[in-house]
């Protein structure tokens, strides 16, 4: 027996809403160009892309984000996050969590070593990784000064071993090849048996770089 009630008034048959749009703002816009970098490096990160991506019109991300100069420098931003707490730490052990904290970002966020190294502007994030090691070392009693050569010392040797990380290092066959073996012995122990990466992630090269790196540091503020 068919009931008076209609299948149209009955909810059960009812059409089922249309799905919503995605909310476009600036932090989901950062969030998806972020994710991007870090799977196919910063080239893949381009406005039709991220339409693409954000089910968006390209033209639609220009009202959250001017232009793609500015997506980098928010993409960068976000990756390098917030620093570690240095609080309580002495002089030493705070720069060595602080550097091995930035190298741990470089190591995640790849692309992210070229732009520390070229120019840009300079977001929140950067502005507190630097106050943090600062006011570390002005708090441990040492002249701003200092602490800005510390900074430059730290920033630079963690930036430079991500790179060196990053880069396809020559190998023995390389230099075998180059018919100069004879003439490059020391290169060519080193390459028949370097460890830049340990088992289980660890960096040999990099700890023991920067305990060099923080025996100059100390060395220095106590002159």
């Amino acid at each position: 027996m068919i009931d008076a009630v209609t299948a149209a008034d009955d909810p059960r048959w009812a059409a089922p809403p249309a799905p919503g749009r995605r909310t476009l703002d600036r932090g989901s816009i950062v969030a998806t160009a972020l994710r991007l970098a870090d799977v196919d490096g910063l080239a893949a990160v381009s406005m039709p892309r991220l339409a693409r991506e954000l089910g968006s019109a390209p033209m639609s991300l220009y009202r959250h984000v001017p232009g793609k100069d500015a997506l980098v420098d928010l993409v960068l931003d976000a990756a390098l996050d917030e620093p570690p707490d240095l609080s309580g730490c002495g002089l030493r052990l705070g720069c060595e969590i602080w550097a091995a904290a930035l190298r741990d970002v470089l190591d995640e966020h790849p692309w992210t070593v070229g732009l520390l190294a070229g120019p840009r502007a300079t977001g929140p994030a950067e502005c507190a990784w630097s106050e943090a090691l600062l006011s570390h070392v002005v708090g441990a009693g040492h002249p701003l000064q200092a602490a800005v050569e510390v900074l430059h010392l730290l920033h630079g040797y963690v930036r430079g071993a991500a790179a060196l990380a990053g880069d396809r290092l020559p190998t023995l066959d390389d230099v075998r090849r180059s018919g100069r073996a004879e003439r490059l012995p020391v290169l060519s122990r080193l390459l028949g048996g370097a460890v830049v990466r340990g088992p289980g992630g660890g960096e040999p090269l990099f700890d023991s770089g920067l305990r060099r790196t923080l025996d100059a540091v100390e060395a220095g503020l106590r002159a």
